[in-house]
């Protein structure tokens, strides 16, 4: 039996890591055996090159940097779901969103539906304006490529939603209004799964 597969979704400075975090010790301290997939992972070295303007990468180029990336983890993703709940931060819903910008959603959502994905359980998308967001991000770092560019951002987060509408890669998604404090934020994290 596999156990459940969740994401956290959601633009840049959302809180998606600290909502995950926070979840998988909500899970522990249930006795819950959790562990944490967070994408895109240290091996994507060319994605947090192009991130951090060290590398160029046209957009099908990075697309691909990121698709690689997460089936590259497939196997890992299966096995740890026969070990505990899997909580993740982002997931190929993020490479539709991101990638998808410029009126290519409709094209990367093709192009992803071409792979064998582990779907989620559950898809839990932290919507947050843009302005908030960046606030956010700029106050814990130095802002990366996407993180500084809020038309980016913006373009991104209608993406969200239109994924959200159309439950893309999973028949459970829950929007989580994520200007609220945090712990309000974890409030209705708890609420949207059933132990």
């Amino acid at each position: 039996m596999a156990y459940p597969f969740i994401v956290l979704e959601g633009i840049d400075g959302c809180g998606k890591t600290t909502q995950a975090d926070e979840l998988l010790k909500l899970l522990k301290r249930r006795r819950q055996p959790a562990l944490m997939h967070k994408y895109p992972t240290a091996e994507a070295k060319a994605v947090k090159e192009y991130l951090h303007h060290e590398r160029k990468l046209e957009g099908d180029a990075l697309f691909k940097a990121f698709v690689d990336d997460l089936q590259t983890h497939q196997a890992k993703l299966i096995q740890d779901r026969q070990k505990g709940w899997v909580v993740s931060d982002r997931y190929c819903i993020s490479t539709a969103a991101y990638q998808g910008v410029d009126g290519k959603l409709e094209s990367r959502i093709e192009q992803l539906e071409k792979y064998e994905w582990v779907k989620p359980d559950l898809v839990l998308w932290l919507d947050l304006p843009v302005e908030e967001a960046m606030r956010h991000k700029s106050a814990q770092k130095d802002p990366d490529r996407h993180e500084a560019d809020r038309a980016f951002l913006e373009s991104v987060r209608i993406n969200f939603d239109s994924l959200y509408r159309r439950h893309f890669m999973c028949s459970k998604y829950v929007r989580i209004d994520a200007s609220q404090e945090p712990k309000d934020v974890a409030a209705d994290i708890r609420a949207s799964i059933e132990f």
